[in-house]
């Protein structure tokens, strides 16, 4: 078993409605987003697996408007990483971006 970096960035499918507009009348609707997650796993294709549903938990504990929309993940970056990483608490966070 090894300590892994993954670098996971996900992509939004806006296909049906779109969120209520803020208080200029622009609504937000991200194109996706960056995080990341150490896990440990015994190879590069399982922490790739364990960052994912990771993510996928903490996007549905956090924010009620991204479920039930299309997410697409992708591992950006998997490097190994020092095992003291898995003793630091998750960053949950998530940087989006929108479409330029």
């Amino acid at each position: 078993m090894r300590c892994y970096y993954v670098l996971v960035h996900g992509r939004l499918d806006w296909s049906t409605t779109s969120p209520r507009p803020d208080d200029d009348g622009e609504a937000f609707q991200p194109e996706g987003f960056y995080c990341h997650r150490y896990v440990l796993a015994s190879s590069i294709h399982h922490a790739q697996e364990a960052a994912f549903r990771r993510v996928r938990e903490n996007l549905d504990r956090q924010t009620g408007w991204i479920r039930g929309k299309e997410v697409k993940l992708e591992a950006a970056e998997i490097t190994s990483a020092p095992f003291y990483q898995l003793l630091k608490p998750d960053n949950r966070g998530h940087t989006f971006y929108e479409s330029d």
